[in-house]
């Protein structure tokens, strides 16, 4: 008779990671719009990301049972957020389903917790996929008009790390910058579109009236 053996369980206790700390970010594969070294887009006021992992199986039933093997990935990512004028985001989703081009998207989780140092720099962990816009449907009623899409991925989310620096992680996380009193003119929002465009050395803003 076999001695029982306990191996022991395994277990963790901590917060959640929550989901305003996850971002998505897309980028167009038009090599006019987006060359080599082009920066990652951010959808501006991201309201909700759905990452699904899914797929079909071979399910069949034999006089021996059931058999069940892997099949296909079906992986998608679908993103909801407000539409602000200057936002290029909407752009590249609307011409990817217009003209049948893939874009690039990233899922990036943006928890300390989780980061690792890469010189002057940290890097969070990342799903990326190329996907096809199946579609997008914008919503223009009482209140802010919104864009929702879904990007089913060709062949599966694959992991990694996204570098991001402190600096873009707090731009990320604040709606506006301090400012002393006569270093800008006029309100937030003015009707000016602002677009940031970070490195992990540099800040470029330009406003267009």
């Amino acid at each position: 008779m076999a001695v029982p053996v306990n191996n022991g369980i395994k277990y963790v206790k901590d917060t959640p990671y929550r989901g305003k700390d996850v971002w998505y970010f897309i980028q167009s594969t038009d090599p006019k719009v987006a060359p080599i070294g082009s920066p990652a887009i951010l959808p501006a006021h991201q309201e909700s990301g759905d990452t699904s992992i899914e797929g079909d199986s071979l399910d069949e039933q034999t006089k021996m049972g059931r058999v069940v093997a892997a099949s296909t990935n079906e992986d998608s990512i679908e993103l909801t957020s407000y539409m602000v004028p200057g936002d290029t985001a909407n752009d590249i989703i609307i011409d990817a389903k217009h003209n049948g081009r893939e874009v690039k998207v990233w899922r990036v989780i943006v928890d300390p917790r989780l980061a690792v140092v890469e010189g002057d720099h940290k890097a969070y962990p990342a799903m990326f996929g190329y996907g096809i816009v199946d579609s997008a449907d914008i919503s223009d009623e009482d209140s802010f008009s919104e864009i929702d899409y879904t990007v089913n991925i060709i062949g599966k989310l694959v992991e990694g790390t996204f570098p991001l620096s402190d600096a873009q992680v707090a731009a990320l996380q604040e709606l506006y910058d301090f400012e002393r009193p006569g270093e800008k003119q006029g309100e937030f929002a003015d009707g000016a579109v602002t677009t940031t465009t970070t490195s992990s050395t540099t800040t470029t803003t330009t406003s267009h009236a």
